[in-house]
């Protein structure tokens, strides 16, 4: 099944590619967007008292031309960003596990979270400011996820693995959840030894796809959001990315649309002649045709019914991408 992937993602390339809509020419709405919020940002770092006061105001102008260059869709994806299995944050709460590991019912701990693809559990070496923790075990860990097309699946994952003061241990979701809910059996060695363990929803990174003629950009309202969110805002390095991202902007977006307009002109040319490159290269598919690949692939792997929805999903996403008469 995995080798039928592998060859399904050869052929698909250049189609899904062919597929993709040109840049367009001159991307005059976003780019005057940006041209007057990075004025707007450069021109209160400039004669704000304190620019801490300001964080608030700063971080929604930049987390909304963000959000807006990556072109959300109704279901809470983007079209120039996707979720990777990266962590980017997580939701996590720690309590006292006093049940024995032996015992029938064990402590549960329940987090929720978005975007979650991994549970992981974490033993501190303290419990407290002096006492030191103890083992903890983790027999099972239990997982409910809406996945962003709606559908909803329960999940028990056995671990059967004890974790030790310091350490930590896991189990990965076949699939990013849009809204995971999940929750531990945890118990220790025995009832004097009680211990205090974490448990988090790990969520997935939002990542820009370098193929966005609005890449260049978003790089760059991402650095300026980090000296913003910083516990204590830097004027000096603050303004000098303003700057540098007000003078670049006109320059990076022409030379990105013009770059993707000939690559585009080849892959249709290509298209055309039926040749192939004979490889594939960084970028070539988009994150939607790269994404709907990992979950097939994960699920190839799994039941004779996940297996069966592999061959149909596949199928179906061959149908998709072949190019149109």
């Amino acid at each position: 099944m995995r080798n039928i992937i592998g060859a399904a993602l050869l052929l698909l390339t250049t189609a899904a590619l062919a597929q993709q809509p040109s840049p367009p020419a001159q991307p005059d709405d976003k780019n005057e967007m940006l041209a007057r919020d990075l004025h707007a940002v450069g021109r209160v770092t400039d004669v704000a008292k304190d620019l801490n006061d300001e964080r608030q105001v700063l971080l929604a102008i930049v987390d909304n031309d963000i959000e807006t260059i990556r072109e959300p869709r109704g279901d809470g994806s983007y079209k120039w960003a996707s979720l990777q299995r990266e962590e980017g944050g997580r939701v996590s709460d720690e309590k006292t596990v006093e049940y024995v590991s032996t015992e029938k019912e064990l402590r549960y701990v329940t987090v929720t979270g978005s975007n979650g693809y991994r549970v992981e559990v974490t033993v501190p070496k303290k419990k407290g400011t002096f006492s030191a923790n103890n083992r903890v075990y983790i027999r099972n860990v239990l997982v409910d996820s809406t996945g962003f097309d709606g559908k909803t699946t329960h999940q028990e994952i056995p671990v059967n693995a004890w974790v030790n003061p310091g350490d930590a241990n896991g189990v990965a979701l076949a699939e990013i959840g849009k809204s995971v809910k999940a929750t531990a059996e945890l118990g220790v060695e025995s009832g004097n030894k009680a211990a205090v363990a974490q448990v988090a929803v790990v969520q997935a990174k939002l990542i820009d796809d370098p193929n966005s003629p609005y890449f260049p950009a978003a790089k760059r309202l991402l650095q300026i959001r980090d000296f913003i969110a910083a516990k204590t805002i830097d004027r000096g390095h603050l303004k000098n990315a303003v700057d540098e991202a007000k003078l670049a902007l006109p320059g990076e977006l022409e030379k990105r649309t013009s770059e993707q307009q000939r690559a585009m002109e080849e892959r249709r040319r290509l298209m055309a002649t039926g040749e192939t490159k004979g490889s594939i290269a960084t970028g070539d598919a988009t994150p939607d045709v790269v994404n709907e690949l990992i979950s097939i692939s994960t699920l190839s792997s799994g039941t004779v019914d996940q297996q069966t929805e592999a061959r149909t999903r596949l199928q179906a996403l061959v149908e998709s991408l072949k190019a149109k008469p």
